[in-house]
């Protein structure tokens, strides 16, 4: 155990006082559309009142308030009208609540992993019998959870209305795994090791939830794959960059909250950054260098795998464009609202050109 702590404090002090360079961000993403939802304002009342009923402790619920989750929402999901996007709202609501409970130093769940562990089943328990896939129970009004779950009964029984029985289960396969990856994670963290940067990179598809929120966009949108696109590779391969973009992208821009405000060398910092630092001996910017690399062929993959499924639509071509569109926009849109929100600290760090400045 010494020898791991010793490596996390040989992380933390490789990075403190580090100045990470991006280049402008945007000009990986010159085609991509970055867009908001019309019904912002609507939006606000709907993930205030989630707050309200999630989060107990003032401060936090404050917090959760300044960093503008509302317009989080309206930019992953610019298309939806204003009755799906609160459905939309009130899950991205829960996923940030949800995920903070077990990330959030010094609260309950963080350095339990055990009572974490219960608490993902009981999720996945929720969630299954909220959607309809339980073949012990049908009736959610009997189903027991705590005040943070609650909100899937309503999230479960929306979808219900809207997806078939096979959509029900892609989301909750989805959902399995961002849960399960996220058990995964913690334990690595409190045990102060790293994975190998492949073993990172499949853990983080599920860690970053994007392929949960890519499962909800036909419910968005309002309008279902084309049944001969459904089936094809490609498909997977358009959620697995919209992942990547995101995962890759928060990894170097969330890198300044990430680490820890005191000296807990006990616990590993899991992302792409110190992962490289040790696996492949790179600087701090040697890394930030190297995913960024890693971005350019995940958007030009991004791009193959659009354009086949364009070409393979027939006379649902147009319904294609728009979801390929709206996986674009989850990108250009974590992004953007990293920029903007206080969560990543990075206030003061953009340069005239667009390029940022992260002292660590």
């Amino acid at each position: 155990m010494g020898s791991l702590i010793s490596e996390a404090q040989e992380i933390l002090g490789a990075l403190r006082g580090e100045i990470l360079h991006v280049p402008d961000l945007r000009e990986f993403f010159k085609d991509w559309p970055v867009d908001a939802n019309t019904n912002y304002k609507e939006i606000i009342p709907v993930v205030e009142s989630a707050f309200d009923r999630l989060v107990r402790n003032p401060g936090l619920r404050e917090k959760y308030r300044k960093a503008n989750y509302a317009r989080f929402v309206s930019l992953y999901y610019p298309h939806p009208d204003q009755n799906q996007i609160q459905i939309l709202a009130l899950y991205i609501v829960w996923l940030f609540c949800w995920d903070d409970a077990i990330d959030q130093q010094g609260g309950d769940l963080s350095a339990n992993l055990a009572r974490a562990k219960t608490h993902r089943n009981d999720t996945i328990r929720v969630l299954n019998e909220a959607l309809g896939l339980s073949t012990t129970s049908t009736n959610t009004h009997n189903t027991m959870c705590d005040h943070v779950n609650a909100e899937l009964i309503t999230i479960g029984a929306e979808l219900c209305k809207a997806y078939n029985f096979e959509q029900r289960q892609t989301f909750m396969h989805q959902m399995r795994r961002y849960i399960e990856n996220c058990d995964e994670e913690q334990s690595l963290r409190l045990r102060g090791t790293l994975p190998s940067m492949e073993a990172y990179k499949e853990l983080r598809h599920g860690t970053a939830a994007v392929w949960t929120l890519c499962a909800l966009i036909e419910y968005g949108l309002g309008e279902s794959f084309p049944e001969n696109i459904r089936c094809m590779n490609e498909l997977q391969t358009l959620w697995a960059e919209t992942s990547r973009g995101i995962w890759i992208t928060n990894d170097i821009l969330s890198l300044k909250k990430e680490i820890p405000k005191d000296d807990r060398a006990d616990e590993s910092i899991v992302n792409a950054v110190p992962i490289l630092m040790v696996e492949e001996g790179k600087s701090p910017q040697q890394a930030v260098d190297a995913l960024l690399a890693d971005l350019a062929v995940s958007v030009a993959t991004f791009e193959g795998a659009a354009n086949t499924l364009a070409e393979a639509a027939g006379e649902g071509r147009q319904a294609v464009l728009r979801y390929c569109d709206a996986c674009r926009c989850m990108v250009t849109g974590s992004i953007r609202f990293t920029f903007e929100s206080t969560r990543y600290k990075l206030g003061g760090c953009m340069n005239a050109d667009g390029s940022l400045d992260i002292p660590l």
